[in-house]
């Protein structure tokens, strides 16, 4: 234990079944709930089109991710692929954007939460909920990887078990009492109402949902045979949750199809209530609440991770990040750090802000991800035969195209926050390199 902490080392206790539990967790199928309302507002009510193109996207950019691990099975993510591939600026910038989706994510797991709660008990504010939730994540994640892939083990296995129980009532529904009458109809995926601008941009917020398949690479190091086991975790969760995703977002709008939500923010009450009365609304939301508990818990493990490697690289103070407890071997300064922003963050942004300012910070990564692929396997590497060009060339090239058109198609607000965030980390790196005329040991440069 004194030499893994003195050699800055987590222990490696992650096999493939724990990865993909925590794959699962970090995607909680549940939390499509947080975003139903105002994602089938803006997706003009073709939430399921808008789930399917997200998840093609994501799949692309899931098998790139694939083939960066594989290559280099360390924590740091699309930071390090970067960093290593192309060159030390881009990996720090693309890193500092990573930092968006990694640290914004939490915050709007959260965030859903509280107003959920002060939504059932208004006497207790918004805040305090918050700071609860982020006390007790904090501490199970102090304590180690093991205590929270327990207790996502039961979160998962109460979500499925909610999922399949709404999957039941909306069929009910459907049959018996809904205006579409059949499960099988097309007008979930394409009505009058539809723009091909709204589509893209309820893409562009319903890829949130996704986001969190990526963290699994943040714990590489903490994996047994990173290198085999996650790039099998990574296509598993994307696959099973963008499937869950699709089959919600159906069900659910024509279950509900000739009805309207009062608003958008609670709209996934609403409908739960819609379906099963109160007593299942009741069960939706402690299941809801349990379940992004553990999300929570999850995103918190994958950002300290992120943070340890910046840490560790220097590029961020390492005395803070790179601090391991003495008995559970974990990051406990990126830990304590991320609860605490997230408290404040929390009550600084609203959930369509947050949502969209995590999309921007993926997008970037993800783009840069795939990018990597290319440059390492394609031009480095000279692997060009038809099927490596399909594979190594082609498809990463999709997935860059896709990506930024996804980029593009984000709110105005989220570009501004954005640009000023990627502002401030360009200008840190200027300070850094002393104007670009130094490159700093992050990490290795691949030669």
């Amino acid at each position: 234990m004194e030499k893994a902490e003195e050699a800055r080392v987590p222990l490696r206790v992650m096999t493939q079944g724990k990865q993909i539990i925590f794959g699962i967790s970090l995607m909680a199928p549940i939390a499509i709930f947080g975003t139903y309302g105002i994602a089938t507002e803006i997706s003009k009510g073709m939430l399921p089109t808008a789930y399917l193109l997200a998840f093609l996207v994501m799949l692309i950019t899931a098998f790139s991710y694939g083939k960066m691990v594989k290559v280099y099975p360390t924590s740091g993510s699309a930071y390090g692929y970067v960093q290593k591939t192309i060159h030390p600026y881009a990996g720090f910038l693309v890193g500092w954007m990573l930092l968006l989706d990694y640290a914004f994510v939490p915050m709007l797991s959260v965030l859903f939460l509280g107003l959920a709660l002060h939504e059932m008990i208004p006497a207790i504010p918004i805040v305090v909920w918050v700071a609860l939730f982020i006390a007790l994540s904090t501490f199970i994640n102090i304590r180690g990887m093991q205590m929270a892939i327990k207790v996502n083990q039961v979160m998962v296995g109460l979500q499925f078990s909610v999922i399949l129980v709404f999957f039941g009532v909306c069929m009910y529904k459907i049959v018996n009492h809904s205006a579409a009458g059949a499960l099988i109809s097309a007008t979930p995926f394409w009505n009058s109402d539809f723009t091909l601008i709204s589509v893209i941009a309820g893409t562009a917020l319903v890829c949130q949902s996704f986001l969190g398949f990526d963290a699994v690479t943040t714990i590489a190091e903490e994996s047994v045979k990173p290198e085999k086991t996650i790039p099998r975790t990574l296509i598993i969760v994307t696959l099973l949750n963008g499937i869950v995703f699709i089959l919600i977002a159906y069900l659910g709008g024509l279950a509900y199809q000739g009805h309207a939500f009062t608003t958008s923010e609670t709209a996934a009450l609403e409908l739960v209530g819609f379906l099963g009365g109160s007593v299942f609304q009741t069960l939706f939301l402690v299941v809801t609440a349990a379940s992004i508990f553990t999300l929570i818990v999850s995103q918190q493990a994958g950002i300290s991770r992120l943070l340890f490697v910046m840490g560790r690289d220097r590029v961020f103070p390492q005395k803070l990040f790179c601090y391991m407890h003495p008995r559970y071997v974990t990051p406990v300064g990126g830990i304590v750090f991320i609860g605490v922003l997230t408290v404040v963050a929390s009550m600084l942004f609203d959930l369509v802000t947050l949502a969209s300012l995590v999309n921007l910070g993926a997008f970037v990564a993800f783009a840069f991800v795939n990018l990597s692929v290319i440059v390492h396997y394609y031009f480095k590497n000279k692997l060009r035969s038809p099927k490596a060009t399909l594979l190594n060339l082609l498809l990463p090239l999709c997935g860059i195209l896709c990506n930024a058109w996804l980029l593009a198609n984000l709110s105005h607000q989220a570009f501004l926050v954005g640009g000023i965030w990627f502002g401030a980390g360009l200008l840190f790196l200027v300070v850094k390199t002393r104007v670009f005329t130094q490159v700093p040991e992050w990490g290795y440069l691949e030669i």
